[in-house]
């Protein structure tokens, strides 16, 4: 089965390699700081970027920008044709973008002195559309998954799933565009957001863009120096029973003093009358800051330190911190290596913190793709172990973004 999937798994690179050319979806790059991109809206349909598809123009960047050019320039300056909707061979009208994510992954882990888990894991496979009409705005994603993913999913079984990890109607508040109201399943606005939506900092705060995304409404803000966004809980009506959806709200807000400089801040309050993991009344508070810096063009300095407290309803009080600080470096356009370091207390009693170190390269070899690959070593602590336990994973992922 493992071999079957491998072979599948190298003919799907090859074959879109020479058959894919599609718009680009809209991950989340804070590196982009490094061009004086301090906002999102630009490039992105979602605010805060991240999530969503990308605009006509984020198309463009991403094709001039993001991905190898091999030592050739546009004479131009122009992107190329094949940044447009299937390369350009069909047009779509102004109002509507369309995208679409391919993520899959191979993966290695050892806990200490213990045998190798390896196995391939589909980690998107998403389409996502946005239209926007006048001020009117509206956005949809829907996707399978074959595993995990439950808290995003449509369908009720334990596996292959289909799944929708946002949809939203909105309305642009003025003629620039700069105030957006939004109201449906909405990616958590909460410090920086990455693609690394593992790391400590996302889950400790649950506020990644995979699968904690929550009903509700929001107001964001984008303009000159400023981007703000603020959104009011209703919880995540795909879970069920109710007693598990958490309700309250979310909010960051970022300055930009410089183009190759911003710092943020972030706070959340959540209530779950039965909270998914401990099973009792959780009341959560999450705050945090954050930055980007680009001290010179090749070189990103991002970093987020995020402090939570829990009351535990007849389970007492616990509070933690995760925090993370990543340096990534562009020696060419199109190859990144980067080094990230973490920490995390859960809170519980007498929990000593874990610390991690991650070493990762990203390739994006041609329009639209790119491998990457990272390696990981963890020392992980637990209450009452007498030392704390060390991880080492390896993980190599082909990722089409259409």
């Amino acid at each position: 089965m493992a071999a079957r999937r491998l072979f599948c798994w190298v003919v799907g690179v090859a074959l879109w390699a020479a058959l894919v050319t599609a718009s680009s979806s809209a991950r989340a790059y804070p590196w982009m700081i490094r061009h004086g991109y301090t906002g999102c809206t630009p490039c992105h349909t979602d605010p805060s970027g991240g999530a969503g598809v990308l605009t006509e123009y984020g198309r463009a960047q991403s094709d001039l920008l993001l991905r190898m050019r091999y030592g050739q320039t546009s004479e131009s300056g122009e992107a190329d044709k094949t940044s447009g909707f299937l390369a350009g061979l069909v047009p779509l009208p102004e109002q509507v973008r369309l995208g679409g994510d391919f993520r899959e992954a191979f993966l290695s882990n050892q806990v200490e002195s213990s045998p190798v888990q390896q196995q391939f894991i589909t980690m998107r496979a998403d389409l996502t559309a946005d239209i926007k009409l006048g001020r009117f705005r509206a956005a949809g994603n829907i996707g399978y998954a074959p595993e995990g993913d439950l808290p995003v999913s449509l369908t009720r079984a334990s596996t292959k799933n289909l799944i929708s990890r946002e949809h939203w109607l909105g309305a642009e508040l003025d003629e620039d565009g700069a105030w957006l109201l939004r109201a449906g399943k909405l990616a958590l606005p909460f410090g920086i957001r990455m693609i690394e939506h593992t790391l400590w900092a996302r889950t400790l705060t649950r506020t990644d863009f995979d699968a904690t995304q929550q009903y509700g409404v929001a107001l964001a803000f984008s303009q000159d120096k400023v981007r703000a966004e603020a959104m009011g809980i209703a919880g995540n009506f795909q879970m069920r029973p109710d007693d598990f959806r958490e309700r309250g709200y979310s909010a960051y807000v970022e300055y930009a003093p410089a183009t190759t400089l911003a710092v943020g801040a972030s706070s959340s309050f959540t209530r779950a009358t039965r909270d998914i993991q401990y099973g009792v009344t959780d009341y959560r508070y999450a705050n945090g800051v954050f930055v980007r810096y680009a001290p010179v063009q090749p070189l990103v300095l991002l970093a987020e330190a995020d402090s939570v407290y829990q009351s535990l309803t007849w389970n007492g009080h616990r509070g933690g911190y995760a925090a993370f600080a990543q340096a990534d470096y562009e020696p060419a356009q199109g190859f990144h290596v980067m080094l990230t370091g973490e920490v995390l207390n859960g809170g519980a009693a007498q929990e000593p913190a874990s610390f991690d170190g991650w070493l990762s390269a990203v390739w994006f070899f041609l329009p639209h793709m790119d491998l990457r690959f990272d390696g990981i070593y963890s020392s992980i602590g637990a209450a009452g172990a007498p030392a704390n336990t060390g991880v080492t994973t390896w993980l190599a992922q082909f990722h089409v973004f259409l």
